[in-house]
C-alpha cells in the first residue's frame, strides 16, 4: 500500500479558465478532501473492468481510455455532484440574510458553469478484483477482462499524454453533504474575512469572488457518485477536458451511440499493467489460453488468471 497523496485537482488549473476567476478561496476545498481518506491508504493495485473491444484497444495500442463524464452508463454522473451542492447550499442559506442568499444563488448558478468549463474526464478502476456486478456490466453477450494497474505508475511514470490524478469515490450521501457544508462553512468564514469592515464587495470582485468559489466546489463534488453504485468500490483517474490536448480525443462505439473518449499514455514506455483476469465464462481456460497469446505478442510479460464465478448467460 502506498501513502495518499491528495492532489490539487482543479486547481491549479483554475487561473487559466479565466482571469475573472478569484484565488482568494484557493485550497481551502482540500481540508475536505483530505477527510476523505482518513486512515486510508491508496491501494498499491487498481482494477480497471473492460470488455473484449476495450482490452484490445488498451493493451493493442499501449493507451487507457478516459471517459467524458457526460457520457457514462450511469445517467446521473454529470448532474449528481451539481444537485447536491445545489441542495447543501440551500440548507446553509437558511435563515441567512438576504445579502448572504443573494451570495448563495449566485454560487448555485455558477457551479454548473464552472462544472462545464472542467467536464472530467475520468478512468474508472475498483479496489477489488473479481466484482460479480463488475463482470455483469461489461459481461453481456462478450468475455468481459479485468486488468490490474500499478497506482504508482500514474504519477512517477515519465511524459503522460495529460496529467492525472488518482481520486476515491465517495457513495455516502451523508457524508457528501457533510464535506459539502464544511466547504461552504470555509468558504463563509473566508468571505467575512475578506469584507473586513465592508459591508459588501463591488460588483466585479463579487462575480470573481462567486467563481473563485465554484471551483472549490468542483473540485470536491467531482468525487460524489451516485449512492446506488457502492458496490463497485471506485477508484478513479481523473483530468479536466479544457486541459486534455485535443489530439487525444477519439470516438467509439457504445450503448448511447458514438461517443468521445481520450487516449492516455506513457512515452516510449508500457502501461503500468500487473496482470490480467478473464471474467466469467464458460469456455474460462480457452479465452485464458489466448489472451496469454495476446498479452506476449504485444509485449506484456504479466500473469493471467480466469474468474471461476458461476454465471448463466441466456
Amino acid at each position: 500500500m502506498s501513502e495518499v497523496t491528495v492532489d490539487d485537482g482543479v486547481e491549479e488549473q483554475a487561473e487559466d479558465w479565466s482571469p475573472e476567476v478569484s484565488n482568494a478561496f484557493n485550497g481551502l476545498s482540500l481540508g475536505p478532501i483530505r477527510s476523505i481518506y482518513d486512515n486510508q491508504t491508496i491501494p498499491s493495485s487498481l482494477f480497471h473492468y473492460t470488455s473484449s473491444q476495450g482490452l484490445l484497444g488498451i493493451i493493442g495500442g499501449d493507451k487507457l481510455w478516459f471517459s467524458d463524464a457526460s457520457f457514462m452508463n450511469d445517467g446521473s454522473e454529470a448532474t449528481w455532484g451539481a444537485d447536491l451542492a445545489s441542495a447543501v447550499i440551500e440548507e446553509f442559506l437558511a435563515g441567512r440574510s438576504a445579502e448572504e442568499r443573494a451570495a448563495g444563488d449566485a454560487l448555485r448558478l455558477e457551479i454548473p458553469r464552472a462544472l462545464a468549463a472542467f467536464q472530467p474526464i475520468i478512468f474508472c478502476m475498483s479496489a477489488r478484483n473479481n466484482l460479480l456486478n463488475q463482470w455483469r456490466d461489461y459481461g453481456k453477450d462478450i468475455v468481459p477482462y479485468s486488468i490490474e494497474l500499478d497506482t504508482r505508475s500514474f504519477e512517477t511514470g515519465a511524459d503522460p499524454s495529460f496529467k492525472i490524478f488518482i481520486t476515491k469515490i465517495v457513495y455516502d450521501m451523508e457524508l457528501q453533504r457533510k464535506l459539502m457544508m464544511d466547504l461552504l462553512t470555509l468558504i463563509h468564514g473566508k468571505t467575512i474575512e475578506l469584507l473586513g469592515q465592508r459591508t459588501e464587495f463591488g460588483e466585479e470582485e463579487g462575480e470573481r469572488l462567486v467563481r473563485g468559489a465554484a471551483v472549490e466546489v468542483v473540485n470536491l463534488v467531482s468525487r460524489f457518485k451516485n449512492t446506488s453504485f457502492e458496490a463497485e468500490e471506485e477508484w478513479r483517474a481523473i483530468a479536466y477536458s479544457g486541459y486534455v490536448p485535443p489530439t487525444s480525443r477519439k470516438f467509439r462505439a457504445s450503448g448511447l451511440g458514438v461517443v468521445p473518449y481520450f487516449e492516455w499514455s506513457l512515452k516510449d514506455q508500457k502501461l503500468p499493467i500487473k496482470s490480467v483476469t478473464v471474467g466469467p465464462s464458460p469456455y474460462a481456460t480457452v479465452s485464458d489460453l489466448a489472451l496469454k497469446q495476446f498479452l506476449q505478442d504485444s509485449q506484456y510479460d504479466v500473469p493471467t488468471r480466469f474468474s471461476l464465478i458461476p454465471i448463466r448467460r441466456s
